[in-house]
């Protein structure tokens, strides 16, 4: 080979490598979605598509008592990314590997569910709230407004 072939051949095999590089990666990528996809559960907003979020911030009044509007934990967490994938912030200690204190996923049905029935977690206990279909929706579209 001459000099000037050798120098090409090797361009062409970086280039070769790179390529195959960028594929597997796209596979890759194209498989898991973007960083920002929400799983199916968190995603579904049946419920508070049918909802108003400023008549929900209405109903939020009584769960101030136990619960903050951002990040921060008092007797319950703060509701800020519920329908986040991370989900709200819980006090130090408490971990429900990101579902709900049930043992249910993080879905507007699910967390409709908590509120209405209550229950007891690992950080207390949470009394059940008698709302109304449109009540629960104009409640959960308030809640996704919360990051």
């Amino acid at each position: 080979m001459t000099h000037w072939t050798a120098k090409i051949f090797g361009l062409l095999l970086i280039v070769f490598i790179a390529l195959l590089s960028a594929c597997g990666s796209n596979r890759n990528n194209a498989s898991s979605g973007p960083a920002t996809e929400l799983p199916a559960a968190l995603a579904d907003t049946s419920i508070s598509a049918q909802g108003d979020a400023t008549r929900g911030k209405d109903l939020f009044g009584p769960c101030a008592a136990c619960h903050t509007t951002n990040r921060e934990v008092l007797v319950g967490p703060g509701l800020a990314g519920l329908f986040s994938a991370k989900g709200p912030v819980l006090p130090k200690g408490v971990d429900y590997n990101g579902l709900l204190p049930n043992g249910k996923e993080r879905s507007e049905a699910n967390v409709a569910e908590w509120i209405r029935t209550g229950g007891t977690g690992r950080i207390g206990y949470m009394p059940p709230h008698n709302l109304t279909d449109q009540e629960m929706a104009d409640l959960m579209a308030y809640l996704r407004t919360l990051k």
